[in-house]
């Protein structure tokens, strides 16, 4: 393959500073790249030399990389990858101003370095520009221009790099014919991916939020709740001062319209909270003026997925603490969105018994739809609750799903022209929490109570690891909310064993789980606590072992010689030329020369095959076994050693000599 053309690799490099707002750091690295070209001072750089700039660019990507997790640990590998052209520029320029213009392979090998240098102590080079242009092009697009500049700059300098290498038999128009076919179909391509990534990363959303709930969405079906009450992962966890802590429901969204099985929130659109100046307290309802001395605040810890959360929060919240994200958004019917923060949440809750913050009620929540009307009609009738005053009701239909129904993840199948509804109400009377707070909100409407359909989760199981009240998958929970005397009020009728249930039926082995659940937990807190971690006040104290371990490894044994390139470098290698090079000499003028690509170890051992074999005795290996101990030893001989080797020189020579005397056809060849 030939080599790249001229100034490509720094132009790539300009390319990647401008696409990663870089410029400024790129433009010196280029002229420091392109000045190869220019600069005839070359510095003779052994492996040993070439291991020790790799250990410092490995050095510095893993500093890199602390750094990064102490400040955006959300984005460490894109930022890592923006930043490789850097982290790679010392081997890359250290080979560019080396006297051999390559890269010893062995060098790279961090992990097995010494083993490959003792299974093979053959030179094997490379030459990293070409791969160090793919990487400069590769970090040039995690700047992430929201434009087409990056495919075309990406396609004008692969064109540049093919150019040379283009076959002579076709005429260089079709060349460029073809290659601009190729690259149309790539831009029609990554547009159809960039597409279908979208599509899956919407379906994966999907798949991931309906295993907990369906709060982005404006609906929710009979029966996913169900689903979720067959898993022991712990979701979140809460923190209180409150002992013993008394259980609570969390609520994550409302809906108020009901049809065929499916709950809908109308209007269901965010907007925007707007934060205090400490930018981490949020007040919901800023035209309250709520009563704190009522409850006791307590903490959510939420994980973010993707950058959001939809936050778990009582009836009657109207302020959070906090609570450092960048965006905040909540629904009419009070969903509340988090945008933008750490991967770990911990807000604080204020909140009171009642709600008068939200939504009124309107005609929405009064609606009974009609497949469901004869079965909430018998009921009504049962209870008698069109003669009942609309203050004794709530507590009536309370009373009736706890003396009458039974809590039960397995449903029995509805008869013939019945609905689930009608089936839990009239048949079987036996449900989850979905059926219980769904036939709740219907009864309440028929009776002229506004009620909404509200999903969330119940806090009540201590940590068997920490003060913690950890909220398990199968937790959620659905109840109703009914209004009444101007207020909005938190109704559960689903019979109170349902807790007791999912308990028992839990695995005896869950335990092994939230303890590695606890761990991470903690972890989380150190690495995303709001309040500022040890790690990311003092990350700095990580750099002095840092910068003791590049001093140590910058402190070479022999010191790295600067040599003239061409008619100043054969000067140079015949003043430190090797004793053996005499010996090397002597036979090239007997006619035994060796091949430019065949290293004297491996041309001593083919000429010892030749009928002339003689010549080649055990004194000239050990010379040479001397020598490359010499050359590529950090040690190099010692006195004794060199005197040695200088001997067997000299016997060698001599032998030569008295060989010549003999065959004197020898100086023929």
């Amino acid at each position: 393959m030939k080599p790249l053309p001229p100034f490509l690799s720094g132009a790539v490099l300009l390319f990647w500073g401008w696409q990663t707002n870089l410029l400024p750091l790129a433009l010196p690295m280029a002229l420091v790249l392109e000045g190869s070209r220019y600069i005839r001072t070359r510095w003779d750089l052994s492996l040993s030399d070439f291991s020790r700039i790799t250990d410092i660019c490995t050095i510095l990507l893993a500093g890199l990389a602390v750094f990064l997790l102490t400040t955006d640990a959300r984005k460490v590998a894109v930022h890592v990858l923006m930043w490789l052209p850097v982290i790679c520029f010392p081997l890359i320029t250290a080979q560019q101003y080396s006297l051999a213009g390559k890269i010893d392979m062995r060098a790279l090998m961090i992990l097995a370095r010494n083993k490959a240098v003792a299974a093979d102590n053959r030179l094997r080079t490379i030459d990293a520009i070409a791969p160090y242009a793919a990487l400069c092009l590769l970090a040039a697009g995690a700047g992430n221009v929201k434009d087409n500049s990056f495919f075309l700059g990406a396609f004008l300098f692969m064109g540049w790099a093919l150019w040379p290498q283009r076959s002579k038999r076709f005429s260089p128009l079709l060349w460029m014919l073809l290659f601009l076919l190729i690259g149309g179909a790539g831009y029609t391509g990554q547009i159809g991916l960039y597409h279908l990534q979208r599509k899956a990363i919407w379906m994966a959303t999907q798949w991931w939020f309906n295993r907990d709930s369906d709060p982005f969405n404006r609906s929710t079906s009979m029966g996913d709740i169900g689903e979720l009450k067959l898993s022991s992962r712990i979701v979140f966890r809460v923190t209180s001062e409150e002992d013993p802590f008394q259980p609570i429901l969390l609520r994550e969204a409302s809906y108020n319209l009901y049809r065929n099985t499916t709950w809908r929130s109308s209007p269901a659109e965010f907007t925007d909270v707007q934060p205090e100046p400490d930018k981490s307290t949020w007040n919901l309802h800023p035209s309250l003026q709520p009563d704190t001395s009522l409850m006791q605040p307590f903490t959510v810890w939420v994980p973010m997925k993707n950058d959001k959360a939809l936050l778990k929060f009582p009836l009657g919240t109207y302020q959070l603490r906090n609570l450092p994200v960048s965006r905040l958004r909540q629904t009419p019917l009070g969903a509340i969105k988090a945008e933008e923060g750490p991967g770990l949440l911990g807000y604080q809750v204020h909140y009171q018994t009642e709600s008068i913050g939200e939504l009124p009620p309107t005609e929405k929540d009064l609606i009974v739809p009609s497949e469901e009307g004869d079965a909430i009609q018998q009921i009504m009738e049962e209870l008698k609750l069109s003669s009942r005053q609309p203050e004794e009701i709530p507590k009536v239909v309370a009373d009736f799903f706890q003396d009458e129904f039974e809590y039960s993840l397995k449903l029995r199948a509805a008869g013939k022209n019945k609905t689930s509804l009608a089936n839990f109400l009239l048949s079987s009377r036996a449900g989850h929490c979905e059926y219980f707070a769904t036939a709740t909100v219907l009864l309440l409407r028929a009776s002229g109570i506004p009620a909404r359909y509200a999903t969330g989760w119940s806090a009540h199981e201590p940590s068997a690891f920490g003060d913690q009240i950890v909220v398990r998958a199968r937790h959620a929970h659905a109840w109703t909310q009914f209004y009444q005397n101007g207020l909005w009020h938190s109704l559960d009728t689903t019979s109170s064993t349902w807790r007791e249930q999912e308990d028992q039926a839990a695995s005896d082995m869950a335990f092994l789980r939230d303890l590695w659940d606890a761990v991470i937990f903690k972890f989380s807190q150190w690495r995303w606590g709001t309040e500022e971690g040890l790690l990311k006040k003092w990350w700095w104290l990580l750099l002095i072992p840092l910068a003791i371990i590049i001093i140590r490894k910058m402190r070479a044994d022999r010191k790295i010689r600067r040599v003239k390139t061409e008619s100043t470098r054969a000067a140079h290698n015949q003043q430190k030329s090797s004793p053996f090079a005499r010996i090397e000499q002597r036979l090239k003028e007997l006619g035994f020369e060796r091949s430019p690509w065949e290293p004297p170890l491996r041309w001593v051992q083919r000429m010892r095959t030749l009928p002339s074999q003689g010549i080649f005795s055990d004194t000239m290996v050990s010379c040479l076994a001397l020598s490359y101990q010499e050359r590529f030893s950090q040690q190099g001989l010692t006195k004794s050693q060199y005197a040695e080797l200088e001997d067997k020189v000299s016997m060698v020579l001599e032998e030569l000599e008295a060989q010549k005397q003999e065959n004197p056809k020898n100086d023929e060849k």
